[in-house]
C-alpha cells in the first residue's frame, strides 16, 4: 500500500483542534457564563469527541507514512516517545491540579468532595491513590483525557499493523474490540474506586480515534475518506438538529431502547460512546466537510493564532486545564459577575495563543539553528 507523505500540516486540522480546546477550556469552569453556547449544549457529542477524532486524523499525518514505508521500529519509537510525554504531562497536571484544589479547600473552604471531582477517594484512602495515580487509575474531574490519548497512542502501533495491510482490516479490528466492550461491559480500572471505570473507557472510545486514522490515511493517499452523497448529508444534517432538539429540552426518555442490543451501546453516557453519540459525532464532521467551512478554513493564513494553537495542542491543553482550575476557584470565591466572567475567559484564552506563540517562535529558532549548522563548511583535516 503506498501512502504520500503531504509535506505539510493542514492546518485546517489545527484550525479545528483549536476551537475544540477553547471549547473544553470553556467548558470545564461550570456555570460561566459562555457555557450554555459551546457545541455540547446542542448535540449528544462534545469537543471531547471532536479532539479524539481529530487526534485520529492527525496520528495518520504524523506516524503512517513512515510506517507504512518500512520504518517500523523508528514509527514505534516515535509513538512511544509521544505515549511518555503525555505520561509525564498527565501527572504533573494531576498533582499541580490536586495542589490547587487542595489549597482553595484549606484557604476558601472550597467543596471538592464532589462525586465528579473524584477527589474524596483520594483521602479516603491515600496509600492506595498513591498506587492509583501513576497507574492512570486514579483520575480526577477534568484530568482524565490524556490517560486515554495514552492509551490510544500505544494502540496506535496495532492499528498501523492493520492498516498496513488493509484499511478495511484497520476498522474491523477496531469495531471489534468496541463490540466486544459493549457486550461484556468492559472498562479500565479505577482503582482504588470499587465501582465504576474510566471517564473516557479506551476500549470504546479508541473507534472515534481509529476513524479518525482512517480519514487521515485516506487523505494521505489522495483518496475521498467518505464520498460526498446529497441525501446522505441531508440526513446527517437532519440528525444532527434531531438530536439537538433531543438534548436541548431533554427528551432522551422518548429515545426507544431495541431490547436485544446492549444497554450500554443505547444510552447516552460519555464512557461508552453509544451509538447515538458516535452517529452525532461522525454526522458532525460529515456535514462539516461538505460544507464552504473546510474551503473558507483552507482560505485563512496559517500562521493565524488559533492555527498555532492547534500546532501546540498539549502544551495549550495543559495550560487551559490548569487556568480552567484557577477560574473555577476564582467564581467559587469572588463569584464574579459577566464582565469579569468574560475577562477571565479572554485572559485564560489570550495566555493560551501566546503560549503557542512562543512555542512557534521557539520552534522557528530551533530550525533556523539546524539550517545554519548544516550550511557551515566542513574542515578537512590536511593531510
Amino acid at each position: 500500500m503506498s501512502v504520500q507523505s503531504l509535506g505539510a500540516r493542514d492546518h485546517r486540522i489545527d484550525i479545528l483542534r483549536s476551537l475544540a480546546l477553547i471549547s473544553i477550556f470553556i467548558n470545564h469552569i461550570p456555570g460561566n457564563v459562555l457555557e450554555p453556547y459551546t457545541h455540547k449544549n446542542f448535540g449528544m457529542s462534545d469537543s471531547a469527541e471532536a479532539f479524539v477524532l481529530l487526534a485520529g486524523v492527525a496520528a495518520a499525518f504524523a506516524y503512517f507514512p513512515r510506517f507504512s514505508a518500512g520504518e517500523y521500529l523508528l514509527t514505534v519509537g516515535k509513538v512511544l516517545k509521544r505515549v511518555v510525554t503525555l505520561y509525564i504531562a498527565h501527572l504533573a497536571s494531576i498533582s499541580v491540579g490536586l495542589g490547587l484544589f487542595c489549597y482553595a479547600a484549606m484557604t476558601w473552604q472550597m467543596p471538592i468532595d464532589d462525586a465528579g471531582l473524584n477527589i474524596w477517594p483520594i483521602f479516603k484512602d491515600p496509600m492506595a491513590a498513591l498506587v492509583g495515580i501513576p497507574l492512570m487509575t486514579q483520575q480526577i474531574g477534568y484530568h482524565n483525557i490524556l490517560p486515554l490519548y495514552v492509551c490510544l497512542l500505544l494502540f496506535l502501533p496495532v492499528l498501523m499493523v492493520a492498516a498496513r495491510i488493509h484499511l478495511g482490516a484497520m476498522l474491523a479490528l477496531s469495531l471489534t474490540v468496541y463490540a466486544l466492550a459493549q457486550v461484556y461491559v468492559v472498562n479500565m480500572s479505577a482503582y482504588p474506586r470499587e465501582d465504576g471505570g474510566w471517564f473516557f473507557n479506551p476500549f470504546t472510545w479508541q473507534l472515534i480515534f481509529a476513524i479518525g486514522f482512517f480519514v487521515g490515511t485516506r487523505v494521505l493517499k489522495r483518496e475521498v475518506p467518505v464520498p460526498y452523497s446529497l441525501p446522505l448529508w441531508l440526513a446527517a444534517f437532519g440528525y444532527l438538529i434531531l438530536t439537538g432538539v433531543i438534548h436541548r429540552y431533554n427528551l432522551y426518555a422518548y429515545m426507544p431502547e431495541v431490547s436485544w442490543l446492549p444497554h450500554n451501546f443505547q444510552v447516552n453516557e460519555k464512557p461508552w460512546v453509544a451509538w447515538p453519540r458516535l452517529l452525532h459525532i461522525l454526522s458532525l464532521a460529515y456535514v462539516i466537510c461538505y460544507s464552504p467551512v473546510m474551503r473558507w478554513l483552507g482560505l485563512i493564513n496559517p500562521r493565524n493564532p488559533l492555527a498555532r494553537v492547534g500546532r501546540h495542542s498539549l502544551p495549550v491543553f495543559w495550560l487551559g486545564t490548569m487556568l480552567a482550575v484557577v477560574g473555577q476557584i476564582f467564581f467559587f470565591v469572588a463569584d464574579p459577575g459577566v464582565v469579569a466572567q468574560l475577562a477571565y475567559l479572554a485572559v485564560g484564552v489570550g495566555a493560551q495563543i501566546a503560549l503557542a506563540y512562543v512555542l512557534d517562535g521557539l520552534a522557528k529558532t530551533s530550525r533556523s539553528r539546524v539550517v545554519h549548522v548544516a550550511e557551515q563548511p566542513v574542515a578537512v583535516p590536511a593531510e
